[in-house]
């Protein structure tokens, strides 16, 4: 959607889970905000912040001290104003704030409300998709996915050369409650024997069987990864609540899995939940250009009157979507899944 809007002011916030290369996003809006000689106002804490009104001035002398760092100077919350009825006060905070546009930066959850709040208050707001799980429709890449996937790899390899030299098998659990995005392109790239993702029937009996003719055939150790939200294993907890988007918080199928294969196979097995790990650490070379771009295209939506818009990164380029795609899921390509399937089943 196209709009007359003299823009002098913006709002930016970051929602949901963080990711290393946030920051280089918020240095790219910095950037071409300086260009433009826009003002740039940081909201604390995700939707949050536009609720209670918490707020930090962001610069180009401000950001360029944490482009190559993890995380998000802005803090982030899972805080939604739709299910606390706080939509009015985040109206009445744009309106004194002075903001001419949002740029909203987080996944599915974050951008669904930055959609909705774009058709019921006709608000001028960007999206910039967000999230390690890469699972955001419209978008063939998200912010942070590349450094999740290095530092799954890189985990990867350095529990290998334990299994190697003891002979035993591991259970490589990573994130990815609707979408095995970490779990297909690490679990391929790092050589893995067996992956496992939401996308595919997960037969614990098959895995077993292909273990031990592995085991007689002298391969002794085995990578096997597997997405937190394969949920098909009945010896697993893999729930514990809901967040405030009331999304399912899984836990327990890594450790769930070793010992059900310690059990029917007999022999020892090993299990690591990588967790926070994934999210953290400096971003690669690759997520921070990309990012740069990411907040440098969503100002130029907002100067050229251009909202209710995400910026996609799709056939190579950055371009905008309608921002109500965020509001759904986008599984593993099925050319990717394809080699899954040919490597595990």
């Amino acid at each position: 959607m196209q709009k007359d809007v003299k823009v002098k002011r913006i709002g930016v916030l970051t929602g949901g889970g963080d990711s290393s290369g946030i920051n280089a996003v918020l240095h790219g809006i910095c950037l071409e905000a300086r260009n433009k000689g826009i003002d740039v106002v940081g909201i604390l804490d995700g939707w949050k912040g536009l609720i209670e009104g918490a707020y930090m001035p962001l610069s180009f002398e401000k950001t360029v001290t944490y482009v190559n760092t993890a995380g998000t100077i802005l803090g982030t919350s899972r805080t939604n104003p739709y299910k606390i009825e706080k939509t009015a006060e985040i109206i009445e905070q744009i309106k004194s704030q002075k903001l001419d546009g949002i740029i909203a930066i987080g996944g599915n959850d974050t951008l669904s409300v930055a959609s909705r709040l774009a058709d019921d208050f006709g608000l001028n707001i960007v999206g910039i998709p967000q999230t390690i799980d890469n699972d955001v429709p419209g978008t063939d890449y998200c912010v942070g996915f590349d450094t999740a996937v290095h530092n799954a790899v890189e985990a990867i390899h350095n529990v290998r050369a334990t299994c190697d030299s003891h002979k035993e098998d591991i259970v490589v659990e990573v994130m990815g409650r609707d979408s095995g995005w970490i779990a297909a392109v690490a679990g391929l790239t790092a050589g893995a024997e067996f992956v496992f993702v939401p996308e595919m029937n997960f037969d614990a009996n098959l895995l077993v069987d292909k273990l031990k003719a592995r085991h007689a055939q002298g391969f002794l150790s085995n990578i096997i990864v597997i997405a937190e939200g394969v949920t098909e294993f009945a010896h697993a907890k893999i729930e514990s609540g809901v967040d405030a988007f009331g999304n399912k918080m899984l836990s327990g199928i890594g450790f769930g899995l070793r010992d059900y294969l310690q059990e029917k196979l007999g022999k020892k097995t090993r299990a690591i939940v990588l967790s926070y790990i994934q999210r953290g650490g400096r971003p690669t070379s690759y997520e921070v250009f990309m990012d740069l771009n990411f907040g440098r295209t969503a100002v130029n939506l907002l100067v050229d009157g251009k909202t209710n818009l995400m910026v996609a990164y799709k056939q190579g380029t950055l371009q905008p979507v309608d921002l109500k795609l965020a509001r759904g899921k986008q599984p593993v390509r099925e050319d990717i899944l394809k080699m899954v399937k040919e490597l595990t089943l």
